[in-house]
């Protein structure tokens, strides 16, 4: 049986006056690929397959050390709540720290005393009201127990920078996992890539749940910036591993 390109040409072809010839002449001459740009396409091709295989390699290397140090790392999240104090409550100062392990079991549940006089409670957002503060803990007191907690550990949030500012801490850049920061995380549909998305509505589109529906609870912030850690870990981490690939050349 004749294919449909046969089929095709056989139509086109004209015996009497040759025009069938001439247009089968000029479609061979159009399918023609020179030998050359052939073997020079094939060579790319072979190229890119070998560069990636490379960096698969790299990356298997590198997800294998990832999870020999996260065996033998904490890796915990965090999120703290503010209230206002001074000048019409502009100041923000910690009013409870709240640590969740890899598992999103608490480890650390504290209210604590500001040391300035409390001006806003922020209850609408905070959750934060004048009972709380009755057995609130000193803030330096919080802040030692929060040290021992992090060091050495890889850390988990959103917005981490409003946490570790407001304990008046920092962190290596290295053990920090924001997921305000994280692009693949973030990235949500018919909302632009310069746009951070809030925790409340990671957490809805990805983990289907509600949270921070009125006053927040630091605990279950925790826990969800935890969640979404874990639920886009290994991607995660392959985009920190792929963010310099010349260094990954130099290594082989």
């Amino acid at each position: 049986s004749r294919s449909h390109d046969d089929l095709n040409n056989l139509l086109a072809s004209d015996p009497n006056d040759g025009n069938g010839a001439k247009k089968q002449a000029k479609a061979s001459a159009h399918n023609y690929v020179d030998p050359v740009k052939k073997l020079a396409l094939q060579k790319r091709q072979q190229d890119k397959q070998a560069l990636e295989k490379r960096h698969r390699a790299i990356l298997e290397v590198r997800m294998a050390e990832h999870s020999l140090n996260m065996a033998g790392r904490k890796c915990v999240a965090i999120d703290c709540e503010m209230v206002g104090t001074g000048d019409r409550g502009r100041k923000s100062e910690l009013a409870r720290c709240s640590i969740v392990d890899v598992n999103g079991k608490c480890i650390l549940d504290e209210y604590v005393l500001p040391v300035g006089r409390i001006t806003d409670y922020r209850t609408r957002f905070s959750g934060i009201r004048p009972r709380h503060m009755k057995n609130a803990i000193r803030f330096k007191s919080v802040k030692r127990r929060v040290t021992r907690i992090l060091r050495d550990s890889l850390l988990v949030g959103h917005a981490l920078r409003n946490d570790l500012g407001v304990l008046g801490m920092t962190h290596p850049v290295d053990n920090v996992r924001d997921s305000e920061k994280c692009k693949r995380l973030r990235s949500l549909p018919g909302m632009d890539d310069y746009v951070t998305p809030s925790l409340r509505r990671l957490s809805e589109h990805h983990l289907q749940r509600i949270i921070q529906d009125g006053e927040h609870d630091s605990v279950v912030d925790a826990q969800a910036s935890m969640e979404l850690y874990r639920m886009f870990e290994e991607h995660w981490e392959l985009d920190i591993t792929m963010r310099n690939k010349d260094l990954m050349d130099d290594e082989f």
